[in-house]
């Protein structure tokens, strides 16, 4: 395997190193309390999933299949058993001044030593830990300057991001010198024990492009938080939008009602329709919340007939 596709395995994996499965929920004690937006995928509470157990049908595939045991001869590491969950987040919409965050069965020494074989690594102590950072041949350069990758080790986990600015502050969360969601009441709602959602997102009110109306919707709301899960097999999604006022709100519930008023008109997407069809709104006060329930062995159903869509697109043009 050339070096190159080393380097790219190893960012696309983000800082796999051992942890307990219990981390694999949201952990707010590792999030940024000055966060603006954060993601977190659950895979332990996905794997056993309809939309799980489906996901893995795809990946025992002979193409796909294939390749995890190159990956797996490689780290000896299997994706689809040991990688337990991610965390992205970030106090900016600018992408560099994100971290991502994944927590894995894995051997750090072996990370280590793929990230000192990259082009033009580095590395820099920062406390009791060490942050690497290489060139990042997957981007084109800006400036005249090549983009870098950085990244550090901390007891369970491993931080990536585009700056060193950015993994540095992410440590200090981890280790408690700077604040941390488990301290405050941002996303509030993200991160209980045992809620049985495998993603969290969400959002504070940050500065959007205009023209599109999802980032109106953004802009007019305070907080956005979604939730995704499965239970009694059924898929089930919230989205919650917190407005500054009432009447906002109001505003938020009619341009949600719009954009699923059009999507229920699209007949060349019988899934779009039917998703629309499913969604619930309901206002309280400043708060506007979207509920989806669909069954999960339909929602696999929405999955392969849009990865057989893009299939006989892909196969069309060659």
């Amino acid at each position: 395997m050339r070096l190159k596709k080393l380097k790219f395995t190893f960012a696309a994996c983000a800082g796999l190193c051992s942890l307990p499965l219990a981390a694999a929920p949201l952990q707010r004690a590792d999030v940024a309390a000055t966060s603006a937006w954060l993601l977190h995928l659950d895979v332990d509470a996905l794997r056993p999933t309809t939309i799980g157990k489906h996901i893995l049908s795809e990946a025992d595939k002979p193409e796909a299949k294939a390749k995890l045991a190159v990956f797996q001869t490689f780290f000896n590491f299997d994706l689809r058993t040991q990688l337990h969950g991610v965390t992205l987040y970030g106090r900016s919409p600018a992408p560099e001044d994100g971290v991502l965050m994944l927590y894995a069965d894995f051997d750090p020494a072996r990370l280590v030593t793929l990230a000192q074989a990259a082009k033009d690594y580095q590395s820099s102590p920062h406390g009791q830990n060490v942050i690497h950072n290489w060139i990042d041949d997957k981007k084109k350069p800006k400036d005249g300057v090549p983009p870098r990758v950085y990244a550090a080790i901390q007891g369970n986990r491993v931080i990536f991001g585009q700056r060193e600015e950015a993994v540095a502050r992410a440590l200090e969360v981890v280790e408690g010198s700077l604040p941390n969601l488990a301290g405050g009441t941002n996303f509030s709602e993200l991160g209980a024990a045992g809620n049985g959602h495998f993603i969290e997102a969400g959002a504070l009110k940050m500065k959007l492009p205009d023209g599109d109306p999802n980032a109106a919707i953004l802009k007019m709301s305070k907080s956005v938080q979604l939730v995704l899960g499965e239970s009694a097999q059924q898929f089930k999604g919230r989205l919650t939008l917190v407005a500054d006022s009432e009447e906002v709100a109001g505003n938020v519930q009619s341009i949600v009602q719009g954009l699923l008023s059009l999507a229920r008109l699209q007949t060349d997407k019988p899934e779009s329709v039917r998703i629309a069809n499913a969604i619930t709104l309901a206002q309280d006060g400043s708060r506007v919340e979207g509920n989806l329930v669909l069954p999960a062995d339909e929602v696999v159903e929405m999955m392969k007939a849009d990865a057989a869509r893009k299939a006989a697109v892909k196969s069309s043009k060659e």
